[in-house]
Parts: C-alpha cells; structure tokens; sequence
C-alpha cells in the first residue's frame, strides 16, 4: 500500500510541475526589432512554436535588464532569448541552448555609424549613443570594440543610452547624435567610419536551473525548429562559449611592444674580403718612342705606371 501511496504521490507531483505555467521572455535590445510590438510578436511566437514541444509558455518583453532581472529573482521567466552583449557582460550561469541568426550571421561585425563624419578622428569631442544592456557597457565599448585604443569617455563628449538598437539608429539619422555603434546592416543611411569585431546574437536560454532536462530538451528541440520570421533566419545549436569569449574581450587589454630578436644572417665570405688588388707591368717604351702619350695612358691599367729605367 506504501508503495502504491508514493507512485500516486509521485504521479500527482509530476501532474502538478507539468502543470505549472511557464514564461518565455525577451531581453534583447540589441536585436534588430524595430519595436516594443515586434518584440512582443516574436515572443508570441516563440511561445507558439513551443506549443508543439508539449509547452505552453505565457510570453512576456522586458525593456530594461533591472526588470528582467527581478523578474527571474521572483521564478517569473523559465526560458529567454537574452542579449548577446547582456550574458557576456553579467557571465550568468543561463544554459545557452541556441543562438539567433539575423540576415544569415550569428556573430555579425559591428560598426561605427555616423551622420555627419567621415572618420573616428571627425568625431572626437562628439555624442555618441549606444543601447546599454547592463553595467559593463563601458568595457564593452572601450575593450571589446575600440580594443583598448581608444577611451569612450575621454574621446567623446557624452554618451547617450538608447533603449534599444533601432532608436539608437534613428538618433543617429536625426542628427540628435553624432555616431552610434550597431550590428553592420543595421545602420542604414549611416556612413560607416569603423569596423569593430564580431559580437555574438541573442542567444535563447534556460533561465531557470530547476526545470525537467526531459522538458529542456523538448523545448531545445523545438526551438531549433523555429521557422524564420523577417530577419530572423532561425536558432543554430550554440553554448556558452562565444558569449564567454565576449567576456574576455571586455577586459583590458593594453597593447605593449614586442621585443623581436634579430635574425642571424650568413654571407659568403668572399663578400666581406676586399678584391685583391695586383698591378700590371706595361711594356710602354715602343709607345713613348711613337710619342703618342695618349695610347700610353690607354694602356696603363690596374696601377700606376713604373717605368723601366732605360726609358731614362
């Protein structure tokens, strides 16, 4: 009876966990949605697509990384597309079960775009605006894409915050910024004065550790999956190492001289021996008796010429 009393106990426990309403969020400003409402319809659609996982998450959008983060201190978020520069920054412990691609790129180049220069040294002494996605942003600018050459808050004269990439362009479009840094594409009627390293997409994640792996799974399959939606081409099988990488990018990284040891180099020897020097004794009295003085100097070669003493 024991036995039977658990295996029911164990079954309504399962019941109840299956149950249990789930949350799939976005946190993503750097993704190319160009609003609140597309980011929320992504995110009904993710929740659409894990439908066929068995799952039926309640979708929800967080504009601010303080919001999102409360909301996973509460149990609120199960799984999260979570921005790429958000989960280097913080190195959360988020199992990364895929990365998103937009236009064909999981990890596209980023770059400088402007309005009104034509180069980086246009632009000292300027605004420039970036989405802030957490409290590294300033590593992130200085270290992992000026690569420490260069000191955001000393070059420029203010930098401004946007809520997310597509205002950030917009910004730079109306002239109310100087320059703004943006995955490449996404800066269209911008001049592009710098080209940056690459910076790895939003990647989909479990937030919370508690869950099945028997539901993680499902989901991660389901997922990867997912059909393209705009410029979303898909999720592609990913971990936490690009993101981890990122990280250590964001760390200074001064450049200092290399100390090159000279190469030894081997010459023939008869290279650095002076040519042998050996005059020649000229016969030159038929020519002195001809009185033609100009055939003896035509004559005379490898060393002066030393006369007999009958010429004499």
């Amino acid at each position: 009876m024991r036995a039977v009393a658990l295996l029911v106990w164990g079954l309504s426990l399962s019941s109840a966990r299956a149950e249990t309403p789930l949350t799939v969020a976005i946190f993503a400003p750097n993704a190319p949605f160009e609003s609140g409402t597309d980011r929320f319809a992504f995110a009904t659609k993710m929740a659409q697509q894990l439908a066929s996982a068995g799952v039926a998450p309640t979708p929800k959008v967080f504009a601010h990384a303080s919001d999102f983060e409360a909301a996973i201190q509460k149990h609120q978020v199960d799984f999260a597309l979570v921005d790429g520069v958000y989960l280097a920054a913080k190195g959360r412990a988020f199992g990364v079960l895929g990365t998103a691609s937009f236009r064909g790129e999981m990890a596209p180049h980023w770059a400088l775009y402007s309005g009104t220069a034509s180069s980086v040294h246009d632009l000292a002494g300027k605004k420039l605006t970036l989405v802030w996605a957490g409290t590294h942003d300033a590593a992130f600018l200085d270290n992992a894409l000026f690569e420490s050459e260069l000191s955001v808050s000393h070059f420029f004269s203010q930098v401004k915050s946007a809520p997310d990439v597509h205002s950030a362009v917009a910004a730079a479009a109306l002239k109310k910024t100087d320059a703004v840094f943006a995955p490449e594409g996404s800066g269209q009627g911008l001049r592009r004065v710098f080209e940056a390293g690459r910076i790895p997409n939003a990647a989909f994640c479990q937030v919370q550790k508690a869950l099945a792996p028997a539901l993680v799974a499902r989901v991660k399959t389901a997922m990867l999956a997912m059909a393209a939606v705009g410029d979303f081409d898909g999720f592609r099988s990913s971990s936490n190492d690009p993101y981890r990488l990122l990280g250590l990018r964001m760390k200074p990284h001064p450049k200092r001289p290399v100390m090159a040891e000279p190469e030894t180099i081997f010459l023939d020897g008869d290279v650095l021996l002076p040519p042998a020097f050996d005059p020649a004794w000229v016969d030159a009295k038929e020519l002195y008796d001809s009185g033609d003085s100009a055939a003896v100097r035509a004559q005379v070669i490898g060393g002066a010429l030393s006369a007999p003493s009958a010429m004499y």
